[in-house]
């Protein structure tokens, strides 16, 4: 299901910030995350918990937590949302004019906050969500750049290293624009896809029991029929390794010397493992947080085939 909400979701969004364009009050990127939210919301069913934030007071909008239980681990992002603005058809004059913004009033930049916020954090990574309107992806895939979309994801490592970086005029007009980010930007397909589908064997799928719909799928050659599930930590981490190695073949070394991205932890925090237990009792969601967290519940992988012999022995 999230899968297909990263397939979806982005187009989704080009026209609604393109239908905005010509208005006097443009919506901005706090009110695209919130669709985001009430999108993964529907695509996640009780497998996410969505806890609600009150005024943000870091550099990050959203905390997604991906865990697995059965093997006790985890793996965070901190994600933070900025939107493109530009008209006219020369895409590169196109850009992100809040990038450089600070935290509050204060002098911290948003984009240092986040990442100090992830290196504070056990296994968690900081990544930037970038939204754009349909007239700037159309520009910019068409001049190469495949990864602009309605909603697209950069590593806030890098982003970091622009921000602080822009120590002139000059530097700070070319380090938000579309033109220096572009190629950094990976879709949220390469976080969300293939689709993870948790086997759950023939029994189960006889009983009609489920309110999810029934996926189909193949491990190892075989094909399985399960139901769909958020990635694992493990899974999660992977990908964000492979985007930033992708960067890297690109010939953008600079990705060669950011941080390491961590290893999953092989404990869940308190304060998520609070979340889980609420949810599984019936309990409500957190209030008044300082942003966005959801919470991904996976599971890790049956042995259909050892699960069709204990089958074989109940019935034999």
């Amino acid at each position: 299901m999230l899968c297909q909400l990263a397939h979806q979701f982005p187009p989704f969004i080009e026209h609604f910030l393109e239908r905005s364009r010509p208005l006097r009050r443009r919506f901005r990127e706090e009110t695209v995350t919130d669709l985001l939210i009430g999108s993964l919301i529907a695509a996640g069913g009780r497998r996410i918990s969505v806890e609600f934030p009150n005024e943000p007071v870091t550099g990050a909008d959203m905390e997604l937590n991906f865990v697995n239980p059965d093997d006790n681990t985890f793996f965070g992002i901190l994600i933070q949302a900025k939107q493109s603005y530009g008209d006219g058809n020369i895409w590169t004059r196109h850009g992100y004019k809040q990038l450089l913004h600070t935290v509050g009033r204060g002098p911290k930049l948003q984009a240092v906050a986040l990442c100090d916020a992830a290196r504070a954090q056990s296994a968690t990574y900081p990544l930037y969500i970038f939204y754009h309107p349909k007239s700037t992806s159309d520009l910019a895939r068409g001049a190469g750049f495949p990864a602009v979309t309605g909603a697209s994801l950069a590593d806030g490592y890098f982003i970091e290293r622009l921000v602080i970086g822009a120590t002139s005029q000059t530097l700070r007009t070319r380090n938000k624009c579309l033109k220096t980010i572009a190629p950094l930007l990976f879709r949220l397909t390469e976080l969300f896809c293939p689709p993870t589908i948790l086997a759950i064997g023939p029994q189960a799928l006889l009983s009609g029991d489920f309110d999810v719909p029934i996926a189909m799928g193949r491990e190892e050659g075989r094909p399985i029929s399960g139901i769909y599930i958020p990635p694992t930590p493990a899974a999660i981490r992977e990908r964000i390794v492979a985007s930033r190695e992708a960067m890297v073949k690109t010939g953008d070394m600079a990705f060669a010397v950011l941080p390491d991205v961590p290893e999953v932890a092989d404990r869940i925090p308190a304060e998520v493992q609070a979340v889980i237990e609420r949810r599984r009792d019936g309990g409500l969601e957190e209030g008044g947080l300082p942003r966005w967290r959801i919470t991904f519940v996976s599971s890790s992988p049956r042995d259909i085939g050892a699960e069709l012999d204990r089958m074989r022995q109940r019935l034999g």
